[in-house]
């Protein structure tokens, strides 16, 4: 008996497929972001059955020798990047050089899955670049500063350019910083954000492209660049005025006490009986979530499972939400998740036919909702995502060959 193949891919290349590799299966199924494929293999695919389920199907003329070139993470085009014969393909952020217009050219095709940074007068002038998700322009000649820099005098003294663009907040935080060498350099700012001491305005505005945004900060207000839990230790070490470049977490009533400012280019999650004290205290924040002890809150796992032990412990139920994989026990009953669960922003909920129901009145937000007679996450299965559980059912079928990776050819 012939067996089935599942290949799931991000970038499945199928150019070299022969007549051979494809008769001694059943039934071929190809998952993939991008499927690649010229006229002779095209031919070969549609003769045998071979199902396709691709986001991007790309065509490259037999006889071209086109190589594929994968980025996961940051990716970069400088003025000497050499594209000829490429495919490239980033998930994640592509940037691209100032000067470096003949060397996208020189692409045979460029995918970006995320951001595009280019300068500005590249605008419309590439065919050869699909981008899904944004592209963002910077000032010609303009260096790229990370997302949140400081700007401080060891920076002056160090800047060769006269142009720098930040696609996230610049920090102006040090009252001590040396205004007139900042201003004789001409140095000027490109920033979507810029935060600053108040006793700095006045002399710096000038320095600012106008569309960004200012944020006014008291004086002494000190810099912490990474997420943070406020403690009474957090207070001893940096003060009481604070500037935060992630989520902060506020607990504790003695270190809130103390607090006089927070700026935080995040989300402020603060427990329910300190909300009315954190009201008080001038604040700057993208979101506020209010902790509240009698409702459970899951956030950004890549999988959970809730069970009923897990409601049964809050009175007013469990949010889960910014997670992957959701599984539900079958102990949870059709009323327990309509009175005590909501999902939201997650991508994919595994429950039984009994809960499928219920979980499409509660979810907001999800991708898949996938019902079964039984639980995903027994004893014999393999957590993946989507793919892996669609992997794992099939892998207990001993009739089909499955193929997970990040690059396949055929």
């Amino acid at each position: 008996m012939k067996k089935n193949k599942m290949i799931n891919a991000a970038t499945c290349d199928a150019r070299a497929v022969t007549e051979e590799s494809l008769a001694g299966y059943e039934n071929i199924t190809i998952n993939a972001a991008i499927l690649i494929i010229n006229e002779r293999s095209k031919e070969l695919l549609n003769k045998y059955p071979v199902t396709m389920n691709a986001a991007t199907v790309l065509e490259i003329p037999d006889g071209e020798n086109v190589s594929v070139q994968s980025i996961n993470g940051k990716g970069e085009i400088g003025p000497d990047s050499d594209g000829t014969g490429v495919f490239l393909m980033v998930n994640g952020k592509l940037v691209i050089a100032d000067g470096s217009q003949e060397a996208v050219k020189s692409y045979y095709s460029i995918m970006v899955n995320g951001k595009v940074l280019m300068p500005k007068s590249f605008e419309g002038r590439f065919s050869n670049i699909q981008v899904r998700g944004k592209t963002e322009y910077y000032p010609d000649g303009a260096t790229i500063l990370k997302a949140d820099t400081e700007i401080d005098d060891l920076f002056i003294a160090r800047a060769a350019n006269t142009l720098y663009y930040c696609s996230g907040n610049l920090f102006f935080l040090d009252t001590g910083i040396d205004s007139e060498k900042l201003l004789s350099k001409g140095l000027k700012f490109t920033a979507k954000r810029v935060v600053i001491a108040e006793s700095l305005i006045g002399k710096q505005v000038t320095l600012f492209d106008e569309e960004a945004e200012i944020v006014k900060v008291p004086d002494g207000t000190q810099l912490i660049d990474d997420d943070l839990e406020l403690k009474p230790k957090t207070i001893k070490k940096y003060g009481t005025r604070l500037c935060v470049t992630g989520d902060v977490s506020i607990k504790d009533a003695e270190a809130l006490s103390s607090l006089e400012y927070l700026f935080a280019d995040g989300t402020v999650s603060v427990n329910k009986e300190l909300e009315d004290a954190f009201d008080e205290i001038e604040s700057v924040y993208d979101e506020l979530r209010i902790i509240d002890p009698d409702l459970g809150l899951i956030v950004d796992r890549p999988m959970v499972k809730v069970g009923a032990s897990v409601l049964g412990k809050y009175p007013k139920g469990v949010r889960v939400e910014d997670c992957a994989k959701v599984t539900l026990s079958e102990d949870l009953s059709a009323e327990d998740i309509m009175e005590k669960l909501h999902i939201v922003d997650c991508a994919m909920v595994i429950c039984s036919k009994e809960q499928e129901e219920a979980v499409n009145m509660i979810a907001e937000d999800v991708a898949m909702i996938q019902a079964s007679g039984q639980d995903s996450d027994d004893e014999d299965g393999e957590d993946g995502g989507a793919l892996g559980t669609l992997g794992s059912f099939l892998g207990k079928l001993k009739d089909t060959q499955i193929i997970n990776a990040a690059e396949y050819k055929m």
